[in-house]
């Protein structure tokens, strides 16, 4: 009865359920308002009806199973719109799943109609009414409740999922059988139902999910994750999947990134996605929830909104250290190994490094750069450089030719760029040699620099050997700094060497940084001929 047309959804038979409104715009799901999003979509996301029987077969013949629970809470919600929602489920090529419909009290009879009849037809769509309105946090707790699934996912009543979204996290499960939380891509839904504003996002990034909620959705955790975190808290309404992940990262965690656009997050009158002061409590509940997190955690700070940056976007500004700091300068960029080695370090202080012309903008930034050596598994943390008003650093991102990216090099210091990098604190894979600080345990641990390295390379070479070791890097814009040179400068015989160092590791891809985003301009466009 349902079916896939020229890989776009379609309904070529009368559907059974009077109830059902009479365009539902299916043809469009595939077209965006964005004319360079549109060619990528085509390119990379379009799924032929041959594509989806392919994956059907996959995975009916595939050995491992995993078993699919997805929590939709309902509340009178508008007929087009929820049916869409449900058909992305119905249409998924992945068979093995449930759609948990809890209707959290709807007055609107048409909604009621429409859950009946669809539920009536697919005994797949499980409804549970609940005799007064609870809330989203009371809904999905009892849509939790109810999941069968190994594994639970949440999809909002008037989002929808792409095709392949359960096939991709059961091929990511069976590749990582312990696997505890996975994520996807999303982009929006216009009122048009046009899809725009792609977000390609980083993996894992523990520190970057500090400055606000990255993953978003698609987000899926294993049953029995949250069964020990006890569902959602109604404490933290409007946040709750904020608090909920942040609860969960509190542990060691398998987490997977999946580099597809698995989800589209509708925009509509009222809806956070499209106007950001419509919920302001959602975005107090974020502090809060921030705030407690550091309590758990044994860390003291303050938690704000990030004022340079729109709303649910947030800075945690932690303590001052209790461990002192030794500041060491390059003398030069040819020579900056040997001056290193050189220096005298003392075992009770960590290590800060700057440029020869870097100075501090004020008097926080050298603490600021410290502050976050306070996190367990922090190893290394960069700031923000400037010549004048533009940037020359804001995060480097490693590419295969040995000659890393700088986002938005050159771009004023306002512009906070994609997923707001330049502005955020947000895991990176290496600091910046001119403005970094280390602790100076793992100085010790990995024996200092290499010294095949003569230049500014040899700290991207620390970098990648602290994340090998099991250590993070991080990037903060609070601590600032000026330099008189307006570019980056590496030595060329360094950066082959690198380049065939890790050349591996690098072939991978950076892991903060998506793979479908550009590698050659700076502004983190989409990689279309690339």
């Amino acid at each position: 009865m349902l079916r896939l047309f020229n890989g776009l959804f379609s309904t070529p038979e009368p559907l059974p359920f009077d109830v059902i409104p009479q365009e539902v715009e299916l043809k469009r799901w595939s077209s965006s308002q964005w004319t360079e999003y549109q060619a990528w979509l085509f390119h990379h996301a379009f799924i032929s009806l041959h594509d989806w029987h392919q994956l059907r077969k996959e995975a009916v013949q595939s050995v491992h199973k995993p078993f699919f629970s997805l929590i939709t809470p309902v509340y009178n919600t508008p007929l087009k719109l929820l049916f869409e929602c449900i058909y992305s489920v119905q249409t998924q090529a992945y068979p093995h799943w449930e759609l948990c419909l809890v209707d959290d009290g709807s007055s609107h009879t048409a909604t009621l109609a429409l859950l009946e009849a669809m539920a009536l037809d697919d005994a797949r769509l499980r409804v549970l009414h609940l005799e007064h309105n609870q809330g989203i946090c009371g809904a999905t707790n009892a849509g939790i409740a109810m999941a069968q699934g190994d594994y639970v996912g949440f999809l909002d009543h008037d989002d929808r999922l792409a095709p392949n979204a359960l096939f991709a996290m059961a091929q990511q499960i069976c590749q990582q059988p312990d696997v505890q939380v996975l994520y996807s891509d999303r982009d929006l839904l216009s009122p048009k139902n046009l899809r725009f504003m792609h977000l390609f996002k980083p993996g894992w990034s523990p520190e970057t999910l500090l400055s606000g909620n990255y993953l978003f959705h698609l987000l899926v955790y294993r049953r029995d994750l949250l069964m020990q975190l006890e569902g959602v808290r109604s404490d933290f309404e409007g946040s709750q999947d904020y608090d909920l992940i942040l609860r969960a990262a509190d542990r060691p965690l398998q987490v997977a990134h999946i580099p597809q656009v698995l989800y589209q997050w509708r925009q509509h009158e009222n809806s956070v996605a499209l106007e950001h002061n419509s919920k302001a409590y959602a975005y107090e509940a974020g502090i809060r929830a921030l705030q407690e997190t550091l309590q758990r955690r044994d860390l003291q700070g303050e938690v704000s909104e990030n004022p340079h940056l729109w709303r649910g976007n947030y800075r945690v500004k932690l303590r001052d250290p209790e461990r002192p700091v030794q500041i060491l300068r390059w003398s030069s960029t040819e020579h900056c190994q040997a001056d290193i080695a050189q220096a005298q370090l003392h075992p009770d202080q960590d290590i800060v490094i700057l440029g020869e012309d870097v100075q501090a903008m004020d008097e926080d930034s050298v603490m600021e750069l410290s502050r976050w050596l306070q996190i367990e598994g922090v190893g290394l943390a960069t700031g923000k450089l400037l010549h004048g008003e533009h940037l020359v650093h804001a995060g480097l991102v490693q590419r295969p030719s040995g000659e890393p990216l700088a986002l938005y090099a050159g771009h004023h210091e306002s512009n906070p760029g994609y997923m707001a990098v330049t502005a955020s604190v947000r895991n990176v894979s290496s600091v910046h040699p001119a403005c970094c600080v280390i602790r100076h345990s793992l100085w010790q641990q990995l024996g200092g620099l290499n010294p095949d390295y003569q230049g500014p390379h040899a700290l991207l070479d620390f970098s990648l050997r602290a994340l090998q070791a099991g250590f993070r890097v991080v990037y903060t814009p609070f601590a600032r700094f000026q330099t008189a040179a307006p570019h980056s400068h590496w030595l060329e015989a360094d950066q082959q060497r690198f380049a065939a160092t890790w050349k591996e590791w690098l072939a991978k891809g950076d892991p903060y940084y998506n793979p479908w985003l550009s590698l050659k301009a700076n502004d983190m466009g989409l990689a279309l001929e690339e």
